[in-house]
């Protein structure tokens, strides 16, 4: 039996020595996690489709050329035609098309139409007794072609892109803060339970040390055997608190690594952050930085702009619709390739489209009496967001602003129970006092120590809501910057 404990006590050492130890900093994990947890892939990904959506609208604005065509299109078969004198006929048909067509278009935001110029040549090939050859050129055609003269889509697009593409470029830095926020919660919840799975060990062997003083004092008749059994039910609490110490330890190791993507078989040692910065805040200068630089405010905007778009729409779609296209160009047929291109004629065509409702019932006016109270909605809630808004910042900076004095007091209680407790713990060696009072001292010193750690918490947990809240850093009196290289 010895050999084999012998054996697990090797396998499980070699285990331990294995297993790598990180002592990480409270700006350690958020750095880490700034940079390869999955909230931060999440983050660059939802950024970059963004990106890309504003490259594309760009794109559209800029000219767009293009070849089509079909080389060769043959055709054998015997197909119906109606003859000159009005009459039907079945005939063969043999022969090749091909075609092949340049074309240049620009979307003109100005006046929401589009504009194109193309040139196509097309060739006939006829086979069999009556072989032949022909061509029909279009050397250059000039085209202008609008939907609606009456809603522009161009010029809203032109006016909501470009707050979209910064409300994600702010947005990007906003997750970033709240990834630190993530980080910091979670770090705290690791810190709070190696504090507490710190104290168990501590208090079991405190425990452990008066039960066997105890046990002596009472063998010599010196305490009450109520006492002793007191100190030893105070041991198997202390052996339970440790247990259940370490499975939350465990369960809260693998929420950290899980987040910063740290291999499992590594073990994370945190570094208490009571490096705490203390500064005061502007609540004004908080105002100006968060309506400088979150998205919220310029998504405000974008809210308002696109419920007046709604509302151009509907006026221009269900109203008296007029559409236009027009088309100048140079065309020429021939036998010969060259022939197409000498002495073109020239051709035109213009067509306004009209579209007058006459009856619907009301349906037009109810569509833009819809958009009107959406209009009218949006502003309302509109102006209730950018009430929270600013209420939500003041508030932070005065939670922020109270937490300095209530940190050094929580500072100073955690130190004065320690010390309690080692005044209380050497009285109790001597006999001065009784075990209810020892008790006593060490319950105090578990809650000062536990509410330091949440104060600290609470500190940083304000102090990365402010950054969020803000996008601007009160300690370096400077914006926060986009920490990615890929989207500067």
């Amino acid at each position: 039996m010895s050999k084999v404990m012998c054996v697990c006590l090797l396998l499980v050492a070699s285990l331990v020595s294995a297993q790598t130890t990180e002592r990480l900093q409270l700006s350690d994990v958020i750095g880490i996690a700034q940079m390869r947890s999955p909230a931060y892939a999440r983050t660059k990904n939802t950024f970059e489709n963004n990106y890309w959506r504003y490259k594309n609208y760009r794109a559209s604005l800029l000219p767009a050329l293009s070849l089509n065509g079909s080389i060769p299109n043959i055709n054998r078969s015997i197909e119906r035609i109606t003859l000159p004198d009005g009459s039907d006929a079945f005939v063969d048909r043999s022969l090749a098309t091909s075609a092949a067509t340049l074309s240049l278009d620009q979307n003109l935001p100005l006046t929401g139409g589009r504009f194109s110029v193309l040139s196509s040549l097309q060739r006939i090939d006829l086979f069999g007794v009556n072989a032949s050859t022909s061509y029909l050129g279009t050397p250059v055609s000039i085209s202008y072609f609008q939907n609606n003269l009456f809603y522009n889509d161009f010029r809203w697009q032109k006016r909501i892109e470009p707050l979209v593409f910064e409300e994600a470029r702010r947005a990007y830095t906003e997750q970033m803060e709240e990834i630190a926020l993530q980080a910091n919660n979670l770090f705290f919840e690791l810190l709070s339970a190696e504090n507490n799975f710190r104290l168990a060990e501590i208090n079991l062997a405190n425990t452990d040390t008066l039960y066997k003083i105890s046990k002596g004092r009472f063998d010599l008749g010196k305490i009450a055997e109520n006492d002793l059994l007191q100190i030893e039910l105070s041991l198997l609490n202390a052996r339970n608190r440790v247990a259940e110490t370490s499975l939350d330890l465990e369960l809260r190791q693998q929420d950290l690594k899980r987040f910063l993507s740290i291999p499992n078989e590594h073990k994370v040692v945190l570094v208490v952050p009571d490096n705490a910065r203390f500064f005061e805040v502007n609540p004004t200068k908080a105002l100006e930085e968060s309506r400088s630089n979150r998205q919220a405010v310029l998504q405000f905007r974008r809210r308002r702009l696109e419920a007046e778009q709604q509302l151009a729409r509907m006026k221009g779609d269900n109203g008296v619709q007029l559409g236009i296209s027009a088309n100048f160009g140079l065309t020429q047929r021939g036998n010969l390739l060259g022939s197409v291109y000498t002495n073109p004629q020239d051709q035109q065509t213009v067509a306004l489209t009209l579209n007058v409702p006459l009856v619907n019932w009301g349906q037009n006016k109810s569509r833009i009496r819809m958009a009107e109270a959406n209009r009218e909605l949006t502003e309302v809630n509109v102006q209730q967001d950018e009430i929270n808004f600013e209420q939500e910042i003041i508030l932070q900076v005065m939670r922020f602003n109270m937490l300095k004095d209530q940190l050094l007091v929580a500072a100073k209680a955690d130190t004065i129970a320690q010390k309690r407790f080692e005044v209380t713990k050497e009285r109790y060696l001597i006999g001065k006092i009784s075990i209810t009072d020892l008790n006593l001292s060490i319950q105090e010193k578990d809650q000062a120590r536990q509410a330091y750690i949440q104060m600290l918490r609470t500190y940083w947990n304000s102090y990365y809501t402010l950054r969020r809240l803000t996008l601007y850093d009160f300690e370096k009196q400077q914006k926060i910057p986009v920490r990615d290289k890929a989207l500067r």
